[in-house]
């Protein structure tokens, strides 16, 4: 099966994401959740978004990078919200890197390379407030110019966590869509 490093969101490494990689661990593939945060969890955005600006997000990067500098390739890189910006930078760079899964965010500000052989989805609500400042079409047009095979896919509502079981904006239904559709994308890179 596929090798997945899964990148926590803002509130760090918490029981929600143990709880999503088990999605896919389930389905056989092995799951590496790197925390970056170290040791770090907070129960809303704001802290965990505080501690990220005191860190700096350069920091946050070489310490997920360090953390997953032991692992072979091919490797899916996978993250929720400031997790998504850490999988989309190893799928854009990352020569072990075999797919991207963005969730939650995922854009640039301007066009990017992507690397051709790195497919890539990105999964959000319709009305997630933190999209607008990502410009998701920009990332997935760069990708699709650069010959990757790309997806974006939209779920109702606005919940920006909706896949994490743990957070109160929590949809069952739109989760359950989603991981449908991360399994199959995995199941396609075999």
């Amino acid at each position: 099966m596929t090798t997945v490093v899964l990148f926590h969101s803002a509130v760090g490494l918490n029981d929600g994401i143990r709880l999503m990689a088990r999605v896919l661990t389930d389905a056989g593939h092995t799951v590496h959740t790197p925390d970056y945060y170290d040791g770090h969890v907070f129960e809303t955005p704001e802290p965990g978004i505080a501690y990220r600006d005191e860190v700096g997000f350069p920091e946050l990067a070489r310490r997920a990078s360090a953390l997953i500098e032991d692992l072979e390739g091919p490797l899916v890189f996978g993250g929720f919200s400031l997790g998504a910006a850490m999988a989309q930078s190893m799928g854009k760079r990352d020569p072990r890197a075999a797919g991207s899964l963005l969730f939650h965010a995922g854009g640039v500000p301007k066009p990017t390379s992507w690397q051709p052989h790195v497919p890539l989805e990105i999964h959000h609500s319709v009305g997630d407030p933190w999209i607008e400042q990502c410009a998701p079409q920009r990332l997935i047009r760069s990708a699709a110019e650069s010959g990757a095979q790309t997806a974006h896919y939209v779920y109702p509502g606005s919940g920006h966590l909706f896949a994490d079981p743990t957070n109160p904006e929590y949809d069952e239904a739109s989760a359950a869509l989603m991981w449908r559709r991360v399994l199959a994308f995995l199941d396609d890179l075999r």
